[in-house]
């Protein structure tokens, strides 16, 4: 393994061990945080969430695999400015989705339900962007593709930055029918990425 595989491999680390902390830390407190696919929602949610959910794991499998065997998998000539270019988009995902994860403290969760108690978010990272976790998750997936480029981990990032768009689309139609007026004056003041 060469120090690029070593570098994308601990940032795909930090990313999925982080979230997985904070998926448990908030599940000791009682708090339901993978929504994905569950609760009450529209039908049309419901299937891009469970959509999404395959993705992400999918995702996950691409992403590791694509850097453990990419010497066994064809890929794209590794051209050295895009392959660093690709480790700075992984960190700078890294760095934008923990910043979401924090600010958001127990508002966080995977996906919506219309029956959870959350307040609505507008302070830190939340000041310059409505959707900073997703943010981060796009920059995370583009960032591996442009790391390590082979078709199947390029597909996989266009997909889930689709799929992340149709969610972030559901979860501000929940965000305007919970939160009313509050949220559209933040929505009129951030924008919806940055």
């Amino acid at each position: 393994m060469d120090i690029f595989q070593i570098t994308t491999l601990a940032m795909l680390d930090v990313y999925y061990i982080a979230y997985l902390m904070k998926a448990f830390s908030l599940k000791r407190r009682g708090i339901i945080v993978n929504l994905l696919g569950k609760g009450s929602k529209p039908q049309k949610a419901l299937i891009i969430e469970w959509f999404l959910r395959l993705a992400t794991l999918g995702g996950a499998v691409i992403q590791f695999g694509s850097v453990i065997f990419s010497d066994m998998i064809w890929s794209a000539p590794l051209i050295l400015p895009v392959h660093i270019v690709g480790l700075a988009l992984l960190f700078l995902g890294n760095i934008i989705f923990i910043m979401a994860m924090l600010t958001m403290r127990n508002n966080w969760r995977a996906g919506f339900d219309n029956n959870q108690n959350t307040n609505l978010v507008t302070t830190g990272i939340y000041k310059y962007s409505r959707n900073p976790a997703f943010v981060g998750f796009d920059l995370l997936y583009i960032g591996c593709a442009a790391a390590f480029p082979n078709i199947i981990n390029i597909i996989a990032a266009l997909t889930l930055v689709i799929l992340f768009h149709m969610q972030i689309l559901g979860e501000e139609e929940y965000c305007a029918k919970v939160f009313g007026q509050e949220y559209s004056e933040y929505k009129m003041k951030v924008r919806r990425y940055f």
